[in-house]
């Protein structure tokens, strides 16, 4: 059962979406597209729970992983238009901790850009760290670099978030969550960090990867080399995914959807994201978005072992790891959502879904299905 609608001159993308669920690659999902401020695909279906015995319904709200980062970096981002902070200042100058092992010149644009060199631990860390904002914060405070910061970039997978919410927190002694509520709320945005307990029956579970013993994987180089270090905690892939651990089903917990870790457990519905993303230019001074959607870092990417280019706190499109098309910004998340905003176009999109596919770093195969279709006709 799809739900939602779809307007005139829009129908390749609802195809795409329905694609996924006729070929068995979903479970649910949800997708929105808003196109000059009108919203011209907004499409649910499917199930919240692996037995598919709950529907998916249209304010059903699901973890979006990685887009977390696009969140947190608006947030921060509102923080430096407000002069709280400055890009080009030490974070040291608003964190002082911060300055151990040499990352006194760090600047607030380098971490911004996963330039920090801090992605993960050396020294292993509990499984419960991620619960306890201030023990990560202490943790990445004393942490030694991966590499010389503003030499190489490495993605910040689960740390990134701890340093713009600490950074946040030290200039305006307000948490992240509350600043994306801040924005949320009067604009009535299903978007949250942390989420209260009347909202934890909307949630979808996620479902993991369906690995199939023997089955032959279609990665690419950089998917290989990316897992040959994933489970060695002393490469910066490894530390980055693997330090601390997580526990099986993490994802689906209460203490975890209600946590705030957020570049990692942003929860939301797939017209909530894409309604943030469109807001951007009323959101940002026009100079600072443009700066935002500028290349801060591109090349190598010392963790996910692919080339990569962020702006801002924001995935930029790069052949090899897409984001939209050239010139859009936004984030992926684990396992296949993707979402993202072109500013010349004023085109937003998001695909949030359930059912995990192995391997993808920006966006599974229904999402980019339905990209593709976005981008046939609006280029």
């Amino acid at each position: 059962m799809i739900n939602g609608s779809v307007s005139s001159g829009f129908d390749a993308v609802r195809a795409a979406f329905l694609d996924g669920f006729e070929s068995g690659r979903e479970v649910g999902a949800a997708l929105t597209v808003i196109n000059q401020g009108e919203v011209v695909v907004d499409l649910s279906g499917g199930f919240t729970d692996r037995k598919k015995t709950q529907p998916w319904m249209p304010d059903t709200l699901v973890c979006c992983f990685s887009i977390s980062k696009a969140i947190s970096a608006l947030c921060l981002l509102r923080g430096v238009d407000a002069g709280l902070l400055d890009l080009d200042s030490p974070v040291a100058q608003y964190w002082p901790e911060f300055a151990q092992h040499g990352k006194d010149r760090v600047t607030v644009r380098e971490v911004m850009s996963h330039q920090a060199g801090v992605p993960g631990f050396h020294e292993s860390a509990d499984r419960g760290l991620y619960y306890d904002w201030d023990a990560t914060c202490t943790r990445l405070a004393a942490e030694r670099p991966w590499w010389e910061p503003g030499t190489a970039h490495g993605y910040h997978a689960r740390t990134l978030g701890f340093l713009f919410g600490e950074l946040l927190r030290r200039t305006s002694d307000k948490t992240i969550d509350v600043w994306l509520e801040d924005i949320a709320s009067p604009n009535e945005l299903d978007v949250y960090f942390g989420l209260k307990d009347h909202d934890l029956e909307r949630c979808a579970d996620m479902l993991p990867a369906k690995i199939r013993p023997g089955e032959e994987k279609n990665w690419t180089e950089a998917m290989q080399r990316m897992a040959a270090d994933f489970l060695d905690p002393s490469t910066v892939t490894g530390a980055t995914f693997q330090n601390p651990s997580m526990r099986p089903g993490y994802m689906n917990t209460s203490e975890f959807r209600q946590a705030v870790i957020p570049a990692l457990n942003g929860h939301a519905t797939s017209l909530g994201i894409a309604s943030l993303l469109s807001m951007l230019p009323q959101l940002l001074s026009p100079d600072l978005l443009a700066e935002a959607a500028r290349t801060q870092a591109v090349g190598p990417d010392q963790a996910l072992k692919s080339r990569t280019r962020f702006g801002l706190g924001f995935m930029l499109y790069e052949d090899e790891s897409p984001i939209g098309w050239p010139g859009c910004m936004g984030h992926a998340g684990a396992g296949g959502s993707v979402a993202f905003y072109d500013p010349d176009k004023e085109v937003s999109f998001a695909f949030v879904m359930n059912q995990m596919q192995e391997g993808v770093v920006t966006g599974g195969t229904t999402a980019l299905n339905c990209v593709q279709a976005l981008q046939n006709i609006v280029a």
